[in-house]
This record gives structure tokens, sequence and C-alpha cells, in this order.
């Protein structure tokens, strides 16, 4: 669990369920329900979902995966894969989205060993995600895979080994 300019980012446990299962976010089109995304593909064991919280508020959500296998953009061991990256429709456009991104290298020198990247897939018609993920120092990696009837462009982000 780390701190970071107002939120918290904690890794969510069977008993975070019932707060959880509260969010509220009506177009999931880019990204599953926390509940959903935690529960597919239970079997994972590198999986850890991470709650995006302000004060006692869940305000975001997303995950991170060890080992995600992408065809054309073959990860190394020291890579994370970010998914399922979403605000809770009641507390969008307040920054948070923003924030946790920017959180997420202390988060992972915090929680993990030898991690010197974090890889994600967005949607080629999410320009509100692709523009966060810019301006928070994520690069196209220009390369683009198919996955639900979707075309996704692969960012990714090197973290420093000092204070990232």
């Amino acid at each position: 669990m780390i701190e970071y300019k107002g939120i918290t980012l904690k890794e969510a446990t069977l008993e975070d369920i019932p707060f959880i299962e509260s969010y509220v976010l009506e177009d999931h089109q880019y990204a599953d329900m926390p509940i959903k995304a935690m529960t597919t593909s239970i079997h994972e064991t590198q999986k850890y979902p991470i709650l995006i919280l302000n004060e006692e508020s869940l305000v975001g959500f997303f995950i991170l995966q060890k080992n995600k296998l992408i065809e054309i953009f073959p990860m190394s061991d020291t890579s994370l894969f970010l998914r399922d990256h979403s605000i809770d429709e009641r507390f969008q456009e307040k920054g948070f989205g923003k924030l946790s991104i920017e959180a997420l290298p202390f988060y992972i020198k915090d929680r993990f060993d030898n991690i010197d990247e974090v890889v994600l897939a967005v949607d080629y018609d999410n320009l509100s995600g692709q523009m966060l993920y810019l301006k928070t120092g994520f690069k196209d990696t220009k390369k683009r895979y198919k996955e639900k009837n979707s075309f996704k462009f692969i960012y990714s982000k090197k973290l420093k080994n000092s204070s990232e």
C-alpha cells in the first residue's frame, strides 16, 4: 500500500468485495467492472487487483499482471501488464485517473522486485485513455493487435531505478 497526493493504492483482498460491489461504471466499454476483472481467469496466480482510494472512498481500480502473453509484444520477466484501469463514474473528471498512473511507479517499487517496465493496451478509439497514458510518461510502441473486435495500441513505460 502506498499513499500519493491524496490517494492510496492498495491490493484488493476478499474483505474488500462488498466495497468493490458498490463500484459504478455504466459505460465499461474499455475496462471490465472490478468484480468481473477480478474473477475472470481467477486461476491466474500473478494477477494483482489494485484499489484506488481517496479517503474512505473507492474511486478507481486496475489490475497488474505478470507474464501476460501478447503475441506481437513479448514481455520480459521484469515487466508488468496494466489492465482494466477505470475510475468510478461518481469520481471521474477529478484527476484520480492521472494521480493513480503517476503513483503507479511508486507502488510497483514498493511491492515488486526487479520490475522496470509497465505495458498496457489501449483501444484505438479511447482517445481520453491514450492522452492520459501519454501525458503520464507512457510511449506508443507502434505495435497493434486486435482483441474482442477492437484494435489496441500497446504502450510502454520504463521505470527508473531511483525515485521511480
